[in-house]
């Protein structure tokens, strides 16, 4: 994944000794000179400068950054861009999901990647960088938060078909998500003939698998994990229905389809008990079907994507 030449910039006794000193320096965080952070490995060369921090996570951080260029130089990169960055030495969950989006190529439904960098920073710190599409809608997460009481139902609609789309594209390339939340899915404003919307696109691939490739842990975020994988560390495209169908869930009402839980509550709830997700009384008949094609304990007994795309809630305009 890393080039030799990379690799041996790492391994440098003066990149080395950098670094020591920075991990021993527990209590200061280093200040980071974005401007002149210089490329070691490049799909690009380095022609972008980051702005300000988006968000951080468990993989690293998030930054809104922008393409610059010279007269002497030429990029095929977007004026603006998303970020995503780790230190080296944390950076397998970035080169992990690098790899899938690889093999995954363009589709309009989930977040584009323009390509890789590795870079040093000012302080000699080393870091790989992934180069993705900016949504300026943001999260669907932060969309949610905003209404009270739910999105409305043609809201709801037109977002679900999105994630549809992409999870039906996702799982034709033979990969699982395995994170499907309202966090992982960005926004995009533009949507023909319709003021005020989004479109939505699948993003952070961080824990995504192929269908053939074996699981032994549990993957993404609890609440939004099926019942099959909580019980039986069992990954498969049905998975990522049920995560949808939470999302769903929580797009109508505003709420966690499991409510606020322990962790070990949680658990023993999804795994091994009866307990279905709480489907409200106020919303469509179409809407409440299609839920329950989604919240399904039995995995062989869930809709898939391209099924539920054919579904009379999605079919209104």
């Amino acid at each position: 994944v890393i080039s030799s030449s990379s690799s041996s910039a790492r391994k440098s006794p003066k990149h080395a000794s950098k670094w020591y000193a920075f991990v021993k320096r527990k209590k200061k965080t280093p200040v980071v000179r974005f401007k002149e952070a210089t490329a070691l490995e490049s799909s690009h060369g380095l022609s972008w400068t980051k702005v300000r921090l988006l968000g951080k996570g468990g993989f690293g951080s998030v930054f809104y950054a922008k393409t610059r260029t010279t007269n002497n130089q030429k990029t095929n990169l977007p004026s603006e861009m998303a970020v995503k960055s780790a230190i080296m030495l944390r950076s397998s969950s970035l080169i992990h999901e690098k790899r899938v989006l690889c093999h995954l190529g363009n589709s309009p439904h989930v977040v584009r990647f323009y390509g890789h960098e590795v870079t040093v920073t000012a302080n000699g710190v080393i870091v790989y960088n992934l180069l993705l599409e900016y949504c300026s809608g943001l999260s669907l997460q932060r969309q949610i938060r905003k209404s009270d009481h739910g999105l409305a139902e043609s809201d709801v609609r037109s977002y679900s078909r999105d994630i549809l789309r992409g999870l039906k594209y996702i799982h034709s390339r033979g990969y699982i998500h395995c994170d499907i939340k309202p966090a992982n899915i960005l926004l995009m404003p533009g949507r023909p003939n319709r003021n005020g919307t989004f479109r939505a696109k699948i993003a952070d691939f961080g824990v995504a698998k192929a269908v053939n490739e074996e699981c032994h842990n549990l993957r993404g975020t609890l609440r939004f994990m099926s019942p099959e994988s909580v019980r039986d560390r069992k990954i498969e495209y049905a998975t990522d229905i049920w995560a949808f169908g939470c999302v769903v869930l929580e797009m109508l009402t505003a709420k966690s389809a499991w409510g606020y839980r322990r962790v070990k509550d949680l658990k023993e709830v999804i795994g091994y008990s009866d307990e279905m997700p709480k489907i409200p009384t106020n919303i469509s008949e179409n809407a409440t079907d299609f839920l329950s094609r989604c919240l399904v304990r039995i995995a062989a007994y869930r809709w898939s994507a391209d099924m539920l795309l054919q579904h009379p809630f999605l079919s209104v305009n």
